[in-house]
């Protein structure tokens, strides 16, 4: 099994613990801005968790995404009307038919759908797995397996984890993730990048935390945008690319944090190097 570093492997080892304890009542919910390494954790712990990558289906949330697509829905065939299991009850099915292994359903985005409209019934029947539920469609009864687990990531600023409501917020177990200077140096260090380069990026980030109360929640990115820095001249197109578009943006105020982080970002301007 890979190590990942002491501070990664906790990070881990919390999800995988509260899968554990909470996964057949509730829905561990990873949580934190873009970039805090939400979904490497999620699918690292959800496999370790599982056992076997097999017992692991990862899907993505969105705006459009359906109860039909997720729970049960209906098509026309050359046969008339046909009613068709969603992704979780497909995965469900998997589940009740192997109750010697775990599974796991990890959702990413999860706030970016419609959650009450998709989820549906499931609010509830996740919660008390030993009371069956009628599908809408197919007017079946269908019970939660036990050894099925729900695992999720989400970013707290988006809108719609914004309004969640209670009966929702109620059956989430929330992991928050925020960036992490540990977990910073553990990545860039298994890179090669130099260690000078790596205490300028941390401190960054201390910076943006001394600076304002709200840094783990609205911080614009996590220190996983350096996952791909391998050395320090990949920080210049890094900053022209995807840093300052997080900072400014055409027609919209700047973010909060954004002089706080350009004065504590020399790679923007050309030829700087740390010594």
């Amino acid at each position: 099994m890979t190590n990942y570093g002491v501070a990664t492997e906790a990070k881990i080892a919390e999800v995988v613990n509260a899968l554990e304890s909470y996964g057949k009542k509730s829905i561990v919910a990873l949580e934190g801005v873009p970039g805090t390494g939400k979904s490497f954790i999620a699918s690292i712990a959800a496999q370790r968790f599982a056992g076997e990558p097999l017992f692991v289906r990862e899907i993505q949330f969105h705006q459009s995404f359906s109860y039909e697509e997720f729970i049960e829905g209906m098509r026309i065939d050359q046969e008339g009307v046909q009613v068709f299991p969603g992704i979780f009850l497909e995965w469900n099915a998997r589940a009740l038919d192997d109750p010697d292994h775990q599974y796991v359903l990890l959702i990413e985005e999860l706030t970016r759908a419609n959650l009450p409209a998709v989820v549906g019934e499931l609010v509830t029947y996740l919660e008390y797995r030993n009371r069956p539920f009628l599908t809408v469609y197919g007017r079946r009864p269908v019970s939660i397996a036990e050894n099925l687990a729900v695992l999720a990531t989400y970013n707290p600023t988006d809108r719609s984890a914004i309004n969640l409501d209670a009966a929702l917020l109620r059956r989430l177990r929330i992991i928050r993730c925020p960036p992490s200077t540990e977990q910073l140096g553990e990545m860039l260090g298994a890179n090669g990048v130099d260690a000078k380069v790596t205490e300028r990026l941390k401190a960054l980030f201390g910076a943006c935390e001394a600076a304002f109360p709200d840094y783990s929640t609205l911080m614009p990115f996590g220190h996983g945008i350096f996952a791909d820095v391998k050395d320090e001249k990949d920080l210049y197109p890094l900053w022209r690319e995807r840093i300052e578009h997080f900072l400014r943006r055409p027609l919209m105020e700047p973010h909060p944090f954004a002089r706080t982080i350009e004065d504590n970002f020399p790679w923007k301007d050309a030829g700087y190097k740390v010594t």
